[in-house]
């Protein structure tokens, strides 16, 4: 018998899967807004395959799917994104049926199968990014600072951008930063090395609390920080081209290369699981409920050793 509840949602909806998308991105627009920038980018592609702002969820068979995702193909996006719109797609339809919205015939997703693809390489060695730290960029204040932040974000245990644009002098708790990271809520902490704190020195400034000058204020909008993504990433891409760099130079790589980099040192999968705030490593989350600090930090250390010093004996004058 359905509920009240579950009535008043289908007046709303009035059995419009585009409609129940929508609410369902606003809804996840305060937390997640990563994942409801991706709904709103399939609410578009739906609404101009179907040709109408109107997808009655009852119409979603097998067949519509299917053509859908060769629509998708069809506009030559990477295999990845027809991946991640299709999954949207899925788990929007999925969670109207467990809403009791509609109640299909047969599941129309379930001869779609498909995986993300590794579509190239993510990680660059010590060499490149020595490559990146003996690049002559007197004169060209803007590169220099996406550089300074790629070194830190290596430095810092592979730091996601978003957090390190995020850093503020709250999370900087005598010689170790605390944060938590933006997309899994994970606390990290990471001991300050003299290399990292010269970079913070020389970004410091009187008149905000944010640590680097990436965004205006603390409570800048989600739309803002993309700008400020797509910027720092331009900028990398430039390095990159500058030093003849086998990858494109982008914000994940300073990211993947620490991870890879503790790898081929033979680091435990559950210390570098730690160290990157992951929360799916099971074998950290079964043996330990936390590692020693020390453990992180001399691990990090053997990894950005050359970095460290290069960054530490920079003379910063401004």
């Amino acid at each position: 018998m359905e509920t009240s509840y579950v009535k008043e949602v289908k007046r709303s909806f009035r059995g419009n899967l585009l409609n129940y998308m929508s609410f369902l991105e606003k809804e996840k627009s305060g937390s997640a807004q990563s994942t409801a920038s991706l709904y709103k980018v399939t609410q578009g592609h739906l609404e101009r395959f179907v040709g109408t702002d109107i997808l009655k969820m009852k119409q979603v068979n097998p067949l519509l799917v299917k053509d859908f995702v060769s629509y998708l193909q069809s506009l030559n996006l990477s295999p990845n994104s027809v991946t991640n719109y299709t999954s949207i797609f899925r788990t929007v339809f999925n969670s109207a049926v467990s809403e009791n919205l509609v109640t299909p015939e047969t599941n129309p997703f379930q001869k779609i199968h498909l995986r993300p693809i590794s579509t190239y390489k993510r990680s660059v060695g010590i060499q490149v990014i020595k490559d990146m730290t003996e690049l002559d960029l007197k004169g060209k204040k803007r590169l220099d600072f996406a550089r300074d932040l790629f070194l830190f974000s290596f430095m810092a245990c592979g730091m996601a951008f978003v957090d390190l644009a995020h850093l503020t002098q709250n999370n900087v708790r005598g010689n170790v930063l605390v944060y938590y990271r933006v997309k899994t809520k994970t606390e990290i902490r990471v001991t300050i090395t003299s290399g990292m704190r010269r970079l913070l020195e020389k970004y410091a400034r009187d008149n905000s609390n944010l640590l680097f000058p990436v965004l205006q204020s603390e409570n800048v909008s989600y739309e803002r920080y993309k700008v400020a993504l797509r910027t720092y990433n331009r900028r990398l891409a430039t390095i990159g081209d500058m030093i003849d760099c086998p990858v494109k130079l982008t914000s994940y790589v300073a990211r993947h290369s620490w991870a890879m980099q503790a790898k081929e040192n033979s680091v435990p999968v559950a210390v570098i699981s730690q160290a990157l705030g992951h929360t799916s490593e099971r074998t950290t989350l079964f043996y330990l409920k936390e590692l020693d600090q020390n453990i992180i930090d001399r691990v990090n250390l053997k990894i950005i050793d050359f970095v460290e010093k290069w960054v530490s004996k920079r003379s910063y004058k401004n």
